[in-house]
């Protein structure tokens, strides 16, 4: 099994990744492909199956192996998984009766309120800084926009910078930590895996650091990355037209390099953020609840 995350080769979510498709509404198009794609039920089995087996962690696959009658290949894991969970998408499932009270409970324990609130903390404090920095230039009676950057801008601005990472970093650990207890619940029920977990909040939910990281972050890494580049070659252009020499201009180089590296790392930061979204994409669809059957499509008695 080479990449088990991967799909099969005639399904439409396996298409690679561009450059091209990572702007704009393509990337939208695909994930909404992907979850609403008009599958078999055999070919979307062996798909949520394969994204199932890579996204758990080789103890939870060992705990729900017995109940798949599965050895510790992965492969013939996938493959008892694919057939549970074809089963389920075809017939559907019969009820039953603790599933949403033990799905409750375990969202309850699985809850990470404190990394939450430090998270939102966090949060907080890098508003404030920029607040404080922006009401300072406001009052200011300087002149030019240059002298009205107030003293402490730098400490505000690494201040706001140090408190949005951490907040990013708890917050995708508590996603993750979150995700792993629901799974671990997961396993430890039989058949959980083919009929899929009817939470009330999905798994991978969404948090306020990373989603402030993942949205500023390329924009104010393009802006510092344009006005390094436009500085650094107003700098030599001077230099040149006047023939002069001195620390400004041996610092034009850098800015330019590091304008250029600000941009590659956006644009880095939005391809991984378009993979991201596909593979949460894959994982919804592979964790989405198939609940009984209505009585309505049953097939009628003999």
């Amino acid at each position: 099994m080479s990449n088990p995350e991967s799909a099969p080769r005639h399904l439409p979510h396996d298409e690679p990744a561009t450059p091209a498709s990572l702007f704009g509404g393509r990337q939208a198009a695909r994930i909404r492909a992907i979850v609403h794609a008009d599958l078999l039920p055999e070919e979307r089995a062996t798909a949520d199956a394969m994204v199932m087996t890579a996204w758990l962690t080789p103890a939870q696959r060992a705990v729900y192996a017995p109940s798949l009658r599965s050895g510790p290949v992965p492969e013939e894991f996938l493959q008892r998984l694919a057939d549970e969970r074809r089963v389920v998408l075809e017939e559907g499932t019969d009820p039953v009766g603790d599933e949403a009270e033990s799905a409750k409970a375990a969202e309850r324990a699985a809850n990470q309120l404190l990394l939450r609130l430090f998270e939102g903390a966090l949060l907080v404090v890098a508003a404030v800084c920029a607040v404080i920095a922006v009401v300072q230039a406001w009052r200011s009676e300087a002149d030019t926009l240059l002298d009205r950057v107030p003293e402490q801008a730098p400490v505000l601005l690494v201040t706001m910078l140090v408190c949005t990472m951490v907040a990013a970093v708890i917050g995708a650990v508590a996603t993750r930590r979150r995700d792993r207890s629901l799974l671990d619940w997961a396993v430890s029920r039989p058949g959980q895996l083919g009929r899929g977990l009817p939470l009330r909040r999905p798994l991978q939910g969404g948090s306020a650091g990373p989603a402030v990281v993942g949205s500023l972050g390329p924009a104010v890494l393009v802006g510092a990355g344009v006005l390094a580049i436009v500085g650094g070659a107003a700098i030599l252009l001077l230099a040149l037209a006047m023939d002069q020499q001195g620390e400004a201009v041996a610092a034009a180089p850098w800015l330019l390099g590091g304008g250029a590296l600000a941009i590659v790392l956006a644009v880095l930061i939005v391809y991984l953020r378009s993979r991201l979204a596909l593979r949460r994409a894959r994982r919804a669809r592979a964790a989405q609840w198939i609940g009984p059957r209505p009585p309505a499509q049953e097939p009628p008695t003999l």
